[in-house]
């Protein structure tokens, strides 16, 4: 397996496993070409960074991490935005080490935590984000981390 930061080459193969989230998910949007287009900008975009895996150059699992400067912190912090692992690698530790690419990445870029969100009943990234060391628990608020949305649209 490899890890590396990816290119703007590595656009549809992210994008193809996007789609597979999505269908994971039970979901229709957004298309193959929205997600190319997501994709290709956020690979432009200063503040954040894909991660992809391989084994034998085929795409088998993908990151996203953001970084931005928190007040809070008084530095830069990161955030995992997307976590995919191919269906037939999972089980291997793709996810785990996608996790870890990730994070000597914020500490790289100085971050001085990453947070992410999932949802509470996927099991499988739950065990690798608590055997890593993720709590919801936080020290800086003094008890738990809730992560809220609103949507705006209608």
């Amino acid at each position: 397996m490899n890890i590396q930061i990816a290119s703007p080459a590595d656009t549809t193969a992210i994008a193809d496993m996007a789609v597979a989230f999505r269908n994971h998910l039970q979901r229709s949007t957004p298309t193959q070409a929205q997600f190319e287009d997501s994709i290709s900008r956020l690979l432009a975009a200063p503040d954040a960074q894909f991660y992809i895996a391989t084994n034998d150059g085929a795409p088998i699992g993908y990151v996203l991490q953001r970084f931005r400067y928190s007040m809070w912190a008084c530095g830069t912090e990161a955030s995992i935005e997307d976590l995919f692992v191919d269906p037939s690698a999972r089980k291997m530790g793709v996810g785990k080490a996608l996790i870890e690419f990730a994070l000597r990445a914020a500490s790289t870029h100085g971050c001085s935590s990453v947070c992410l969100d999932t949802n509470e009943n996927n099991a499988g990234s739950t065990a690798i984000y608590t055997q890593l060391g993720f709590s919801a628990m936080s020290a800086r608020w003094n008890g738990r981390q809730i992560f809220f949305r609103k949507s705006l649209l209608q």
